[in-house]
């Protein structure tokens, strides 16, 4: 072999190593960096050439330095991130849904409701009592106050929710913008030969962030850019281009009164927003929005069924025609509720005298006290044949229910998203132990090229002292 291939081999060799090194050095460097994916240098040998009337190899150089990747296992992370966003979603709303109606506050519903029909006990033992009269009242306030607030908690919840699912969808948007300039910035880098790992790990990010707000479907195109769906087929990224962004119009009214808000898409016209059947059914919109759309309203209809079986029992009690108050006068005008639900439920009575306690002028009346009191047991039909301590357990425990399997999901979709990232690790994660092994391999073979280099200059020497 002549002397001076020997040189550009070992020129090359040196190169290649020490390119190795920086890309095991940039893994050491990026092993708790979120997302990273493992980087391996690919070798490949350069054109043999015919040397002396043989055909000898001229060396290697790194051809690409390329990520170790799993592209099923990518998409099985956007699945599983899609539904972990939205049984959180659902579990946290649920959760607090359960804190407002079940009795975690002090005075519980229950407890109120049980303190009013005892207030009702006590004064058809003393109808003629003002103090038990000034304590059913109380207790008939406190009831009615303690409704009207977790009425307005769930409504505030829901709220919440709805500014959570405007947020989602900005957010997600953003990422949409982001993807498609990541689009870009990759092709151009692929095209003018540089490596866009980075970018592509950049991307991938942005992509995890948006399938947990909406799930996605990527196609990778040839140039190295992904086009972005929904699940069922509405593209949202082409190439470069935002194609059709998440857009929020108004749809419907929430328990305040203000409008909630719906995703959609916008109409190519520029006249509004086209909601988009089935565009948005996973992911983290769609757990809020079952819990701002379903479990939250029907929360609030339970109380408000409460808040109208209790206005309309007590009160055809009160003002039955032949219901009497402490002072002899009828009650028939006097009813002890009004409102339309348990938002605005309210004590009409301010003087404990005008409770009619009797149905007669007899002293120690107490027959309509003593109806009264028998609504703690009493089925009562709007409230779908159950009595009002009854209904309120059953509706408590119903929302436990549901926030208890919500937790449940939550924790499972979690586990397997969790799994997913697992493998995911294992495999395009950085192995600090494999890339030592990796870092003494390509300084060793850089020591053994400059060894090549050494040796050929010694014999260079030694020509020259002989001619």
């Amino acid at each position: 072999m002549a002397i001076s291939p020997a040189f550009s081999i070992a020129q090359r060799a040196l190169l290649a190593n020490e390119t190795a090194l920086g890309v095991v050095s940039d893994d050491i460097a990026n092993v708790n960096t979120p997302g990273f994916t493992r980087q391996i240098p690919e070798f490949t040998s350069d054109p043999a050439v015919p040397m002396n009337g043989v055909v000898v190899g001229m060396g290697s150089h790194i051809a690409s330095v390329t990520q170790v990747l799993d592209p099923l296992l990518q998409r099985r992370l956007l699945g599983a991130e899609t539904d972990s966003q939205q049984q959180g979603a659902l579990r946290d709303q649920l959760d607090a849904l359960a804190g407002i109606v079940n009795d975690v506050n002090s005075p519980s519903l229950a407890s109120a409701l049980t303190g009013f029909f005892d207030a009702a006990d006590a004064l058809a033992r003393n109808p003629g009592g003002l103090a038990e009269r000034q304590t059913l009242l109380g207790s008939a306030t406190t009831l009615a106050a303690d409704l009207n607030q977790r009425h307005s908690d769930i409504a505030a919840l829901q709220r919440a929710t709805d500014d959570s699912y405007v947020s989602a969808a900005t957010g997600a948007n953003d990422d949409l913008q982001k993807i498609a300039a990541l689009n870009v910035s990759i092709v151009a880098a692929d095209s003018g030969s540089q490596q866009a790992n980075e970018l592509q790990d950049e991307r991938r990010q942005a992509l995890g962030s948006l399938a947990g707000v909406v799930g996605i479907a990527t196609v990778d195109n040839a140039d190295g850019s992904v086009t972005v769906s929904t699940l069922n087929g509405i593209v949202l990224v082409d190439h470069g281009s935002v194609v059709n962004p998440i857009a929020v119009t108004t749809s419907g009214v929430g328990l305040d009164g203000a409008p909630l808000h719906q995703a959609g898409i916008p109409d190519p016209s520029g006249a509004g927003v086209i909601a988009a059947p089935g565009a948005f059914v996973t992911g983290q919109l769609a757990g809020l929005a079952e819990a701002r759309d379903q479990q939250l309203p029907a929360a609030a209809t339970a109380l408000d069924n409460l808040a109208v079986a209790l206005r309309d029992q007590v009160n055809a009690i009160q003002t039955d025609p032949a219901a009497l108050d402490l002072n002899g006068n009828p009650t028939a005008g006097v009813p002890l509720f009004g409102g339309t639900g348990a938002g605005d439920l309210s004590v009409l009575i301010s003087d404990p005298r005008q409770i009619g306690a009797a149905l007669s002028a007899q002293p120690g009346d107490n027959q309509n006290a003593l109806r009264l009191a028998d609504l703690r047991t009493t089925p009562i039909a709007s409230l779908g044949g159950s009595a009002f301590t009854d209904y309120l357990a059953a509706e408590q425990g119903r929302v436990g229910e549901d926030a208890s399997r919500a937790e449940d999901a939550a924790t499972a979709s979690s586990g397997i998203q969790q799994q997913l990232q697992t493998q995911r690790d294992s495999l395009s994660g950085v192995n600090l132990n494999e890339e030592m092994t990796n870092l003494l391999k390509y300084q060793r073979a850089f020591q053994a090229a400059a060894q090549i280099i050494n040796a050929v200059n010694a014999t260079f020497d030694d020509l020259f002292q002989a001619i």
